[in-house]
């Protein structure tokens, strides 16, 4: 049995990871495809699209003839479109779609901390929902990957706060809390392989599937960079109880990213976004990119 796919956010940070592995590995599947809303999107998001290496078909999101012909939809959109999955859940299954992949790739959302702060209620409200609709249909099934936090982001996107020379950092966290990470190849490395026949025995099974990377504690994690870069980090830790005072500071800036991106450090600084008992040893023919490694390509 071969499966055929068809993949939203092809074009996202996320979603181009995965349009790779599904483009390396469609020998073994079906049909393969990203979905897009427009024939037109403008030149710049066109010359996005022409850079996926999978064939691309033109429909609606929430159109239940977009999914017509495909088994799994997977979703990598973005934090906007969140919400807007429960319409797609909607329509793929309506349109004949059997198993789907909600845009979730973090955070382990049964972890109770983390299915408290704000910044995980939208995925909280489309994993609630999933479950629902599937609860009474035997025939159609899921699967949640869960990475923690994308060890490469963390350096890209300076998660980790260092200052413009690297010497120093203000951390919402605690040294010895642990937290772990996954290279943002491996997190579409695992969630291709995980739709592969010889993995998804049957369209109808509700996986939660974890993988990891690294795991270590805070405190490791500057100490590699410090390694790395050949010289000591100044780390200052701040305390849960400054981030509330912050959060709102930020909301009322108007800067709303870091207003919800403030809830979702609490997680991640201070032990709460931990993959425990992962499933590395369940795809041997994935050996993740460790923390290290990352630094290395990165800032090395």
């Amino acid at each position: 049995m071969t499966y055929s796919v068809v993949l939203l956010g092809a074009t996202g940070a996320i979603g181009s990871k995965i349009a790779l592995k599904l483009a390396k590995h469609q020998d073994q599947l079906g049909r393969v495809a990203f979905l897009t809303p427009t024939a037109n999107s403008g030149p710049e998001k066109e010359a996005k699209y022409d850079a996926v290496p999978i064939p691309r078909v033109v429909g609606d999101y929430e159109d239940p003839k977009s999914y017509q012909g495909f088994d799994i939809v997977i979703s990598a959109v973005g934090d906007p479109l969140c919400e807007a999955q429960i319409k797609y859940i909607d329509a793929a299954f309506e349109g004949g779609a059997q198993h789907f992949y909600p845009a979730e790739f973090g955070a382990d959302l049964t972890n109770e901390v983390a299915h408290g702060e704000s910044y995980f209620a939208n995925k909280v409200k489309v994993r609630n929902y999933l479950e629902e609709k599937v609860r009474n249909d035997p025939t159609k099934g899921y699967t949640y990957i869960m990475t923690s936090l994308f060890s490469d982001f963390m350096i890209q996107y300076n998660i980790l706060f260092l200052s413009e020379d690297k010497k120093s950092a203000n951390f919402l966290g605690k040294p010895d809390a642990l937290l772990t990470t996954t290279y943002s190849d491996d997190v579409g490395g695992i969630t291709v392989l995980s739709l592969l026949p010889t993995h998804l025995k049957a369209l109808n099974e509700r996986r939660e599937i974890r993988f990891s990377g690294s795991t270590l504690t805070i405190a490791q994690y500057f100490a590699t960079v410090s390694r790395v870069l050949g010289h000591d980090i100044n780390v200052q830790y701040l305390s849960k109880e400054s981030s509330y005072a912050y959060e709102e500071e930020q909301k009322a800036s108007g800067n709303e990213f870091m207003y919800r991106f403030t809830s979702a450090r609490r997680v991640l600084g201070f032990g709460d976004s931990v993959m425990l008992n992962p499933d590395n040893d369940s795809y041997p023919e994935l050996k993740p990119v460790t923390w290290e490694e990352t630094v290395k390509l990165l800032l090395d």
